[in-house]
């Protein structure tokens, strides 16, 4: 189950709206983990995270008007998060994307401890490949809706994810020797 499945009445939409800072508050309190978790897991870095969790909250509060209530709230608040966050990497884009680092790199980081924690390897993937992978097999987008956000072609979506997949096997496969080793 979603947190992002959960949606706010119209009592407190429309506090909300008046800037009752209860309602808000309410908001708030309902959906920042989720919101928070979203944004690190899209941009691996906690500082970035709470920034686009921060401008998230503040758009929502003044585009309350738009959230026409056909879905649920948290998945309209889920959609502001993803742009913000893409917004971001888009705007990082180039200070990262000269930054991937090799499976060679990847093996010295590690230790056997910790040689198959994925949250580790996914902070390893570039910010774009990352963010996909993650909106398409943990959020359940769709290649086309992931295309949409990033206002590129299907194709981009199924590229990035298949380069993503293809950086953490070759990752782990790497990793496989060392586990032999110990056992």
């Amino acid at each position: 189950m979603s947190y992002f499945n959960q949606t706010i009445d119209d009592i407190t939409k429309a506090q909300v709206l008046k800037g009752r800072q209860s309602a808000c508050r309410q908001v708030y309190d309902t959906f920042s983990t989720p919101v928070y978790n979203l944004a690190f897991r899209m941009l691996q870095n906690r500082d970035d995270a709470q920034d686009a969790m921060q401008n998230a909250f503040i758009t929502a509060f003044q585009k309350i008007t738009q959230w026409s209530g056909k879905v649920a709230f948290g998945f309209w608040l889920r959609r502001i998060v993803i742009n913000h966050c893409l917004d971001l990497i888009k705007k990082n884009h180039h200070q990262w994307e000269h930054k991937l680092p090799d499976a060679e790199a990847i093996n010295e980081q590690l230790t056997y401890d910790y040689q198959h924690d994925l949250g580790l390897l996914l902070g390893q993937l570039p910010p774009l490949s990352r963010s996909v992978l993650w909106l398409y097999e943990v959020e359940g987008m769709t290649h086309q809706e992931i295309a949409e956000l990033y206002q590129m072609s299907t194709s981009f979506s199924k590229s990035q994810l298949a380069r993503s997949k293809q950086l953490l096997t070759k990752w782990l496969q790497n990793q496989e020797p060392h586990n032999e080793q110990r056992l």
